[in-house]
């Protein structure tokens, strides 16, 4: 399984939720706590695409097209300021909110991770996130030994001025090389960091 962050950046317009159909089997307490925050995030719930093409950020500009094929594995999920978690293809509105922590309730992100891990039958687990943003905070504070799964945190380090757009680049670039398994583009200061 990969977990990416989501990003500030996002495609307006989608089509209605009607026209994706089926529910994402989320827990209650993971569809209630969205609701609460998309309240807050001024989320336009009238026109949804699905989350990896929602967000177009840096990461998501420089992970193409590896991360449309990663995606079509039923494998990517997006850590989500407005959301919680998503699946890459589950249609989102458009939102504006950062991940804040405190927005969800103690363990609740956490014990979702390592149930989609199970979920999917992951023997791996890789993230690619900011290694001192909440997302990758929320990643290495998962118990992941339920899981089973070997878990790794890919993360750029030494990343001097610039950092907003250059970490997520660099981190789109290794998410792209390491689909690829090509390990030639990978970006200068990449650093994988096992949490099992």
């Amino acid at each position: 399984m990969l977990v990416i962050a989501c990003s500030s950046a996002k495609a307006p317009g989608g089509r209605h939720l009607a026209e994706y159909g089926g529910d994402a089997g989320w827990p209650r307490e993971l569809i209630e706590a969205r609701a609460r925050v998309l309240a807050q995030a001024g989320a336009d719930d009238g026109r949804f695409l699905p989350a990896w093409q929602r967000y177009t950020g840096h990461f998501y500009k420089h992970a193409e097209p590896a991360l449309a094929e990663a995606v079509a594995s039923g494998r990517v999920l997006i850590i989500s300021g407005g959301y919680g978690l998503v699946r890459a293809d589950e249609p989102i509105a458009y939102y504006n909110r950062r991940l804040q922590l405190a927005d969800w309730s103690p363990g609740l992100l956490e014990r979702t991770l390592v149930a989609e891990a199970c979920r999917v039958g992951a023997r791996s687990v890789v993230g690619f996130l900011a290694t001192s943003s909440d997302y990758a905070r929320l990643f290495r504070r998962v118990d992941w030994r339920v899981s089973g799964a070997q878990v790794v945190l890919a993360t750029i380090e030494g990343v001097q001025g610039g950092a907003q757009a250059r970490v997520p680049r660099a981190l789109g670039q290794a998410f792209s090389a390491s689909w690829r398994q090509n390990p030639g583009g990978q970006p200068a200061g990449l650093a994988w960091e096992p949490l099992t």
